[in-house]
């Protein structure tokens, strides 16, 4: 009971902009997808070199539910930023994460947790199995876990290439629209509506993780989304039950800063935890 009580404290401490969505009626399509079906090579869209989200995060546990609306900016592969809203136009948290670190401020707590790599676990969600670029890379076109992490990523932890270039290595057809390929050691299933080409679910073989995406809509940010569906409900389920739910409200290609964003300041005595959900 005691971890479940952490779990729903920690949402908001863990993880505004015009809406970009088409009105159009038809269903969007994935051409990448449609190539892959087809037994075809894939054309990928290009990622942008940045973007920025409006974001709900809803956390789910022991027949319960918790919800709390974020902003998330991207350099894809290379930076995140995720700001948790408590009261209103004020941050309750704040989660960075660089090739080199990443550092969560729970500002209503005033502490703060430190780490490094691309596997990170914070409450009780149970997610520190899937890198931090698995959780987020649909928002640019990327829907295969664990694919193609870059060589030329500085550090020992390796995130995932900016853009799609190619379908995983050793992707086969399954039948029915699914298809299944290993990377990084672990083996995956994913499945594409047949129709449309777009991806519906990503599955680890052993059944520990899948993440599932529906609701597509297509970008109208120009050039910059043409090809590029997103989907705005993501659920993330472990062992068959669902942990986390990520409804997407906006995203915008390529925002102009008027500072760089990808910081986060630890105030002055806010004391260090070695983990969140810990004692």
């Amino acid at each position: 009971m005691k971890s479940r009580r952490r779990l729903f404290y920690f949402l908001p401490c863990l993880f505004a902009f015009p809406a970009i969505w088409s009105g159009c009626a038809t269903a969007p399509r994935f051409p990448a997808g449609e190539a892959i079906l087809k037994g075809e090579t894939p054309r990928f869209p290009p990622a942008p070199d940045s973007l920025r989200c409006e974001l709900e995060l809803t956390a789910f546990g022991g027949g319960r539910k918790s919800s709390v609306s974020a902003a998330f900016l991207a350099k894809p592969g290379k930076e995140y930023k995720l700001d948790l809203y408590g009261l209103p136009g004020m941050v309750a948290g704040s989660f960075l994460w660089t090739s080199e670190r990443w550092t969560l401020v729970l500002f209503d707590r005033e502490a703060y947790v430190e780490g490094v790599g691309e596997h990170v676990e914070i409450g009780e969600l149970g997610l520190r199995d899937l890198s931090v670029h698995d959780i987020f890379s649909f928002l640019w076109g990327d829907f295969f876990p664990g694919d193609q992490p870059p060589a030329d990523m500085p550090g020992n932890m390796p995130g995932k290439e900016a853009a799609m270039t190619a379908a995983p290595e050793g992707m086969h057809s399954l039948g029915n629209g699914a298809f299944g390929y290993t990377a990084r050691g672990d083996r995956w299933r994913v499945s594409l509506d047949e129709k449309t080409g777009l991806v519906r679910e990503a599955l680890r073989e052993d059944s520990t993780l899948r993440i599932a995406f529906s609701d597509y809509r297509a970008g109208s940010g120009g050039s910059s989304q043409k090809g590029r569906p997103v989907p705005r409900k993501v659920r993330l389920y472990r062992y068959g039950d669902a942990v986390l739910e990520i409804r997407v409200k906006s995203v915008e290609d390529n925002p102009h800063w008027r500072r760089d964003p990808f910081f986060v300041k630890i105030p002055k005595g806010f004391n260090r935890l070695e983990r969140v959900g810990g004692p």
